[in-house]
C-alpha cells in the first residue's frame, strides 16, 4: 500500500492540470489572474493569454497522468 502514495501527487498535479485546461468553473481565468497579480514588473506579457495557460496546463496534466498511469502498470 505504501507504494501508492508517491503516486499522489502526479495525479493530483495532473488532474489539476486538465481542470485548469478544460477551464471548469473558470478556473483557468482565476489561475491567470493570480498569475497577473503576482507577477513583478507590471504584469506578463500580452502574448501569454489566458488560452496560452490553458493549451500548456493540459499538455502538463495529460502527460503526468499518463506518467503515473505508467508507473501504476509498473506497481500491478
Amino acid at each position: 500500500m505504501g507504494d501508492w502514495i508517491p503516486l499522489m501527487l502526479p495525479i493530483l498535479a495532473g488532474a489539476g492540470g486538465l481542470v485548469i485546461a478544460f477551464d471548469y468553473r473558470n478556473c483557468g481565468l482565476r489561475v491567470y489572474d493570480l498569475m497577473v497579480r503576482w507577477s513583478p514588473g507590471g504584469g506578463i506579457d500580452p502574448r501569454f493569454s489566458p488560452d496560452v495557460l490553458r493549451v500548456i496546463a493540459g499538455l502538463l496534466g495529460t502527460i503526468l497522468l499518463v506518467a503515473a498511469g505508467v508507473q501504476a502498470i509498473d506497481l500491478l
